[in-house]
């Protein structure tokens, strides 16, 4: 009868069966899609690679398994099986067989030499160069030592077929076949390479014997108690007797080692029987998986809302034109014309945005001087006082003609009423400390005792604003092997990118994606924002995040008053009215608080916002407090000409230069960012 094998339990399979004992529910599960097929984790060779073996209801190995077939779950987790190789087409794991064959006189008596030689090529056929194999058969003129044992063996260690049949050749030549037979000696040093192979591999021995010992020095119980060290091993064992039933220590031996064992009674059953052998010792997968990152993506808000406001701007007018490091050339960012019919049909309410205006600012003085004939302007040039321009004032003067020669070529304005003045530092310089304080020293500045040339410069447009700035993203990742890159985005509904953020490692758990606060029609107009995040693990697999649709609400002013509802708007006054470092309103800014006044007054259900700022030299503490006390002298001024505000609808506050109208990254913006604005909100209803 044939004793069929249920695994190979080396010690890494140990180990899995007692974590599987101990936690069955953390354990890996492995098994295929086929009805009564049983599946046996031979060996864990490392973290997402396995070896196994695969019977059907019958004990019978199968074949032909590929990746559909196999399914492998830990905690309730299903794993990506990535490949799966049949062990004849395996070339990273090795086999570690040994081969013990008795080459006593009987296999000449049989004529069994050839038959036996042609049956052993069948395993001959399979080994790789990775493999590891041990030939061990008796030897009547040489010993071996073993733990200080004398053993008469020899033994080849090779994976090459070519040398392995040499070897045979020999062992059942004439001069080396023997007459005595140590069966137990030889099992002894087939133990021996057994040990010698790595311990976490893989390993089988295969004995062929007719079950006689006629001379070992050692006994049964002795090869019994060598294996008790032995991780368990395949065994695979071949009777060679003619007798009806299995010899007695062969077949403890396999059985002592759950292996299997054939009866071959005459020589034509030996090839038949190492054919099989050699099926067994293929029936294994190596069978390689990944678990996949898992996880979930959350935003809030989960809706925002985007509102139109009708706006009426009152921009301040900048007199101050900037120029380059001892250069009097006017920068091109400043609007140019070529010719006065260029400038005819320039119109200073075109423009929305307070930089836009500024850079019109050669142009709406020329087209105000156009306007009002009887007015004049002072132009003073200054210089950084430093460097190359220290004390520099030819510089300074040309600066000034430069200006004004373009007033008078493009406008046309009488020279009559260009005055020029020249001096080193403007009258209230910037700190000559820094790069920023002396670039924004190099100017000319623009005055006029006509109000009209450096009054406000209006205009009347569609603003939009948001309720949320930013959506929070709260992404929970899942990942066996650790996350190596991710990648957040916001898209609109045509797949346009809003915001993205990016980075290496593990996502933070809350990450803060800043919503554009310019386009804010197009947002509104682009539909609901799609939130997803991309990652890779270590292992090269990607997972994308989905989170629910952000609504987008967007209110419109044109929809509002086609349903005969109420819209809001607002106007918004931006005062230059602060020279650096300080926080005294100039007497030219007095009109102009004067007209908010009076719009407070016509409005009595408005709201009045007051925030003050500072461009970005200095402390940032200072800064803050300085932002305080100009929005407070702005709010005292309004206060004394207004009178009491029982309402409270009038607030003021200072937020430094934390939160500016513009990027600090220029003169103009900075100047710009010494600002107060106030801005009036109210209900329009008809």
């Amino acid at each position: 009868m044939k004793h069929y094998w249920t695994g190979l339990m080396l010690l890494g399979f140990w180990v899995f069966a007692s974590s599987l004992n101990a936690a069955e529910d953390q354990a890996l599960q492995v098994s295929v899609g086929k009805p009564g097929a049983a599946v046996n984790v031979e060996r864990i060779v490392e973290d997402g690679k396995l070896v196994v073996s695969v019977d059907d209801a019958q004990a019978n190995p199968l074949f032909g398994l590929g990746l559909v077939d196999f399914i492998i779950v830990k905690a309730g987790r299903k794993a990506k099986v990535t490949a799966v190789q049949p062990f004849d087409e395996s070339f990273d794991v090795p086999l570690n067989i040994v081969l013990v064959l008795d080459n006593s006189y009987s296999m000449k008596e049989r004529n069994a030499i050839e038959p036996l030689k042609a049956a052993v090529d069948e395993l001959f056929k399979l080994f790789r160069p990775i493999d590891r194999v041990s030939l061990v058969v008796f030897d009547k003129r040489k010993t071996i030592s073993v733990n200080g044992q004398p053993l008469h063996v020899s033994v080849l260690k090779t994976s090459r077929s070519d040398e392995m049949r040499g070897f045979l050749e020999q062992a059942y030549n004439e001069k080396n076949i023997t007459y005595e037979t140590w069966l137990f000696e030889a099992m002894l040093a087939g133990y021996d390479q057994l040990r010698q192979m790595p311990k976490d591999e893989q390993k089988f021995m295969v004995v062929f014997s007719d079950g006689e010992d006629l001379g070992s020095a050692v006994k049964y119980e002795d090869v019994q108690e060598a294996a008790g060290d032995l991780p368990d091993f395949g065994s695979f064992t071949i009777d060679f007797m003619p007798t009806q039933d299995y010899d007695p220590v062969l077949q403890a031996y396999s059985s002592s080692h759950q292996g299997m064992i054939w009866k071959a009674k005459e020589e034509t059953n030996l090839v038949p029987i190492f054919q099989e052998v050699a099926t067994r010792l293929q029936r294994f997968y190596l069978v390689s998986y990944l678990f996949p990152p898992e996880g979930t993506l959350g935003v809030q808000p989960k809706s925002l809302i985007i509102e139109e406001i009708q706006t009426i701007d009152a921009s301040p007018m900048l007199g101050h034109i900037y120029f380059s490091e001892n250069s009097s050339e006017i920068s091109g960012k400043y609007v140019h014309f070529d010719n006065p019919e260029q400038a005819a049909i320039f119109e200073e309410s075109d423009f929305e945005d307070t930089l836009d205006k500024y850079y019109q600012v050669l142009n709406i003085v020329g087209k105000r001087m156009k306007e009002n004939a009887a007015s004049s302007i002072t132009l003073t040039g200054c210089n950084s006082n430093t460097g190359a321009e220290k004390g520099n004032k030819s510089l300074s003067e040309q600066r000034a003609v430069t200006v004004s020669n373009y007033l008078q070529r493009v406008w046309q304005v009488d020279p009559e009423r260009i005055m020029i003045n020249v001096r080193n530092l403007p009258p209230q310089p910037s700190t000559s400390r820094i790069e920023e304080g002396r670039a924004d020293n190099r100017r000319v500045e623009i005055d006029s005792t006509s109000p009209e040339i450096l009054d406000l410069i209006r205009s009347s447009y569609t603003d939009y604003r948001t309720d949320t700035s930013m959506l929070e993203v709260n992404p929970i990742v899942d990942s066996v092997y650790g996350i190596a890159f991710w990648r957040a985005s916001v898209t609109g509904s045509a797949d346009e990118l809003i915001v993205e953020r990016q980075g290496e490692g593990p996502p933070p758990e809350v990450m803060v994606l800043p919503l554009p606060g310019r386009n804010l029609k197009e947002l509104g107009l682009g539909g609901d924002l799609v939130v997803n995040m991309e990652l890779a693990d270590i292992k090269g697999q990607s997972l994308t995040l989905l989170a629910p649709p952000v609504q987008v609400n967007f209110i419109q002013t044109s929809k509002l008053l086609a349903e005969q509802e109420g819209y809001l708007e607002q106007e918004k006054y931006a005062l230059i009215l602060f020279d650096f470092d300080s926080d005294k309103i100039g007497d030219r800014n007095q009109t102009i608080v004067a007209e908010i006044v009076a719009r407070i007054r016509e409005l009595p259900k408005a709201t009045v916002s007051i925030v003050g700022h500072t461009d970005n030299i200095g402390k940032e503490d200072y800064n803050l407090k300085l932002s305080e006390r100009r929005a407070k002298a702005v709010y005292d001024q309004i206060i004394d000409i207004y009178g009491t505000d029982p309402t409270g609808r009038i607030s003021y506050r200072g937020v430094g230069a934390t939160d500016p109208p513009y990027d600090n990254l220029t003169p103009e913006a900075r100047a710009f960012n010494r600002t107060v604005t106030i801005t009036l909100e109210y209900m329009v209803t008809e």
